[in-house]
């Protein structure tokens, strides 16, 4: 099977925040900081308490709580504003590029643009399949992202995986 395709900032952003979100460092650090700022800022609050500086313990108090409540929202905002202007910077060539990928039964083919490659499938890590993606993990650390809108019909693709012997992991309920 063989099909053209075009990637452009949006997927890769995806990409990012997808791959971001699987990776235990990151949840680790957001926890982290989940945690250490409200603490940090209540035991702010209770020497300042102490030291009869009310208004500043009413300052740190009310801060440890606007992080406790907010803080995950601002980490996801913090993290895709990053990740947006690293892809402008790093991969602005590559958008609206066409991209053609082709499955056999030994091996998925690529080319684009500037390169061709060829990945043997014992090589393939896993397949997720997302609300508007599919991405194939390659032991090497590359991955293909394959837009879903721009394949003529993704149910093919699903079953083209399956025909070959690649397990498809359903991520489609997944969000950043």
């Amino acid at each position: 099977m063989k099909f053209q395709y075009k990637i452009e900032a949006e997927d890769f952003l995806e990409f990012q925040l997808y791959t971001a979100s699987k990776d235990p460092i990151v949840q680790k650090r957001k926890l982290r900081s989940w945690i250490l700022l409200p603490i940090a800022f209540s035991i702010m609050a209770v020497f300042s308490y102490m030291s009869e500086t009310y208004y500043l313990a009413v300052y740190f108090a009310i801060l440890a709580i606007v992080i406790v409540l907010f803080y995950p929202k601002y980490f996801s905002w913090r993290y895709k504003k990053h990740y947006a202007s690293f892809i402008g910077r790093n991969y602005a060539k590559r958008f609206g590029q066409p991209a053609e990928l082709e499955i056999t039964k030994d091996f998925i083919l690529s080319k684009d643009k500037v390169a061709e490659g060829k990945v043997k499938l014992s090589e393939i890590e896993y397949v997720s399949e997302t609300l508007n993606h599919f991405y194939i993990k390659i032991s090497s650390g590359m991955s293909f992202i394959i837009p879903k809108k721009e394949v003529d019909a993704s149910i093919d693709l699903k079953a083209e995986f399956a025909r070959i012997g690649l397990v498809v992991k359903d991520e489609l309920n997944w969000k950043w």
